[in-house]
């Protein structure tokens, strides 16, 4: 089998190479407010925009791993340090009611793809049902009931039940791969809520 790799090699080398730069990477971005210095890891077609396109691009996806350009090389960024803020209650538009200015609650979710970090505005409607049952329903189950700045995809938490009945894996060693997948080199460094008493 390795045989009909081994020829082309060099090609399937150079076209993985190929794809950590795009030649639009910092030139102007199409809507003409800014440069293309921004990428999503996780869309199929990841053409380089601006901060603004990036996240008006994912405010139906903010479990994306994004890139930002250094000059150089790609960085990863969150979506949440690039300004999305994910609001509940009302599709992806934030609630009428919701304080002026506010950046939301930081809240950690756990996905499939890793841990991200992100502000969640809950609805303030007054027939708006409590936060954690706002989270299940979008999709992300509460760590806990009094005030949930931690919560898990159902995505996460089916994915999980499918490992550890197929291979006996434990949560730990999950969770472990989940920190690696958000950063391999300093996995140690992955942001985790710390429960306050």
């Amino acid at each position: 089998m390795m045989e009909a790799f081994e020829k082309h090699f060099d090609q399937l080398q150079n076209t993985i190479l190929a794809r950590e730069y795009n030649s639009q990477t910092g030139t102007d971005c199409p809507c003409g407010d800014g440069k293309s210095d921004y990428r999503c890891e996780e869309c199929f077609s990841s053409t380089p925009s601006c901060r603004q396109c990036l996240v008006r691009s994912h405010q139906d996806l903010p479990l994306h791993h994004v890139q930002q350009w250094m000059g150089t090389h790609f960085n990863r960024t969150c979506l949440s340090e690039m300004g999305l803020v994910l609001c509940l209650g009302h599709g992806t538009a934030r609630c009428s009611n919701a304080p002026v200015g506010s950046k939301g609650r930081p809240t950690v979710i756990v996905h499939t793809n890793g841990i991200h970090k992100l502000n969640i505005k809950f609805c303030c409607c007054a027939h708006a049902s409590a936060d954690p049952f706002q989270l299940t329903s979008a999709g992300l189950f509460p760590a806990t009931t009094d005030q949930p700045e931690t919560a898990f995809s159902f995505t996460v938490l089916k994915e999980f039940h499918a490992h550890t009945l197929s291979s006996k894996k434990s949560g730990y060693d999950y969770f472990i791969a989940l920190r690696k997948l958000t950063n391999n080199a300093f996995p140690d460094e992955t942001y985790v809520r710390v429960c306050r008493n």
